[in-house]
């Protein structure tokens, strides 16, 4: 056996070794509502291909029930179950509970805690991984994922991982309650949206089980929120002070948590947490590790050409919604949200952006969205425009289709942790149109390069990105109508480029878990 050979069988000898227990709120199939679902569903699985032994832990939020436990929680022994499956090879264990995941908040036991002893403070339906908080931000999840944190001890207590690999703020409670209990597993902390820190005021948690991190001499003081004067606690900013690494998932967005805030150029930076990214990040311990994407055919030549005959049939259906149907078509497919929706409803020069786009002679607008009413109102205000068609609900074919039969997919985000829709764009032959931030800077390269696959604006000030983010729409059109062998090379090369979960398996092992390890 020559060198090479051994030192390869010798690595995967100790990759093999590597027992990871990966927690998550959410995990497609089984549940999804936004990225963490995406990468707690892939990665796992590309994990256990690079040889990695690895489990999911996440909440059931169905009714099935096998192996029963029980759980010391405020006071009460709550029922736990957890439900066993198995996602292409990797072991998932559901953590079923009635009370915290699928119950109302009628039928809580009568010494749970009630802020104030209004009932009204809770929502009714738990049986979703996340719950809007009508009163106080965050108070029925803060209640929630307290309690599945509570649940994860003692699963890392019997199958005894190497690394607890948890994702958002959700999880801070598990990091708090293993440093405290001196737990000696790694810690491994995934960012998807450093805007979510389940931040809430230290009144509010007042008897709950996880005032006892906030009380302990060592970990509580990590608990408390940077902005003192809130006098809150934070979950996220404990999970990133006591995991021994830190990713996001993406590079660039890595850099931009590291700086503050800039409103006067819709830049969000680190959401009050800089201080601790930045400190992170120059001790080593904060990465970032772009997303992978589950693609469907291989990009070759002969998948190209009918990839493009489908976009074709695509937009001539899509084109019936429009007065002139063959005009080019702009696709928005999104959550109708201040971080997808902000810069289109924004007032430029007396109207809207998306006026402004409208405006424009030969462009048509496609848009799929759903969520905040007022984007939604915002929306049906143009329903009569000849050149604009909307769905105001989650329709997954209508997404699909815009996707694929768009000319270009529209992404303005606010900001960007990693994005998954300009992937599956790029997939579709649809160049993307993108403001140039967090993950969609990694992913989406300027059309006037010559690796180019898609078209991007950003600037110094908010009059800057916006008047820019009309300019490229402006550029999408010019090259569509008048550089067509361009455009068609554009489509090429954004087709063919793969950002696959292997590599980003490969980079969690090398990057991530191996230097832990050796900590």
């Amino acid at each position: 056996m020559c060198f090479l050979e051994y030192a390869l069988k010798h690595r995967a000898e100790e990759v093999s070794q590597m027992k990871v227990l990966y927690i998550a709120a959410e995990c497609k199939p089984f549940s999804k509502v936004g990225g963490v679902g995406d990468v707690a569903g892939e990665l796992p699985v590309a994990l256990k291909q690079e040889g990695v032994e690895v489990e999911i832990v996440t909440p059931w939020y169905g009714r099935t029930k096998i192996d029963d436990r029980k759980v010391d929680f405020h006071g009460n022994k709550e029922p736990v179950g957890i439900v066993h499956a198995d996602l292409m090879g990797v072991p998932v264990n559901f953590v079923k509970n009635p009370t915290y995941f699928e119950t109302d908040y009628t039928k809580l036991p009568d010494n749970q805690p009630r802020p104030f002893t209004n009932p009204y403070l809770f929502k009714k339906d738990y049986s979703t991984p996340y719950v809007n908080s009508d009163t106080i931000a965050f108070y029925d999840d803060a209640l929630r994922f307290s309690f599945f944190s509570a649940a994860c001890l003692s699963l890392i207590e019997d199958k005894k991982p190497d690394i607890v690999h948890v994702n958002d703020w959700g999880l801070g409670y598990l990091l708090g309650n293993m440093a405290i209990r001196k737990m000696r597993q790694k810690r491994v902390l995934t960012i998807h949206n450093i805007g979510y820190q389940g931040t809430i005021g230290k009144e509010a948690i007042r008897g709950w089980d996880m005032e006892r991190i906030l009380q302990d001499d060592n970990v509580g003081p990590l608990f408390v929120d940077p902005h003192t004067e809130w006098n809150s606690v934070n979950a996220l900013r404990l999970a990133l002070e006591l995991a021994d690494y830190t990713n996001t998932v993406s590079p660039n967005y890595k850099d931009e948590i590291t700086q503050p805030e800039n409103k006067k150029r819709y830049f969000e930076g680190g959401k009050g947490l800089h201080s601790v990214t930045s400190r992170l990040a120059n001790k080593g311990r904060l990465h970032g590790i772009l997303n992978g994407f589950e693609y469907q055919i291989e990009p070759t030549d002969r998948s190209f050409k009918e990839t493009l005959t489908q976009k074709a049939k695509m937009k001539q259906a899509l084109g019936k919604e429009f007065e002139n149907p063959g005009a080019f078509l702009l696709g928005f497919v999104g959550r109708a949200v201040e971080q997808k929706f902000k810069l289109l409803a924004e007032e430029l020069d007396g109207k809207s952006v998306l006026e402004h786009i409208l405006d424009i002679p030969g462009v048509n607008v496609a848009v799929v969205a759903t969520g905040e009413e007022r984007y939604e109102l915002f929306l049906s205000r143009f329903v009569d425009r000849p050149n604009l068609s909307v769905t105001i609900a989650f329709d997954r074919e209508k997404a699909r289709q815009i996707s694929l039969g768009s000319d270009v997919f529209l992404m303005p985000s606010l900001f960007e942790p990693c994005g998954i829709t300009q992937m599956e764009s790029l997939s579709c032959a649809t160049p993307p149109l993108v403001r140039w931030t967090g993950g969609l800077v990694d992913t989406v390269k300027p059309h006037t390069a010559d690796d180019g696959t898609g078209f991007g604006f950003d600037g110094q000030t908010s009059r800057e990105v916006l008047t820019n983010l009309v300019a490229s729409v402006h550029d999408a059109l010019k090259m569509y109508t008048k550089a067509q062998d361009g455009f068609r090379n554009l489509q090429w090369r954004g087709f063919r480029q793969r950002f696959l979960w292997a590599t980003a398996a490969r980079r969690y092992v090398n990057d991530i878990y191996e230097p832990t390890l050796r900590m």
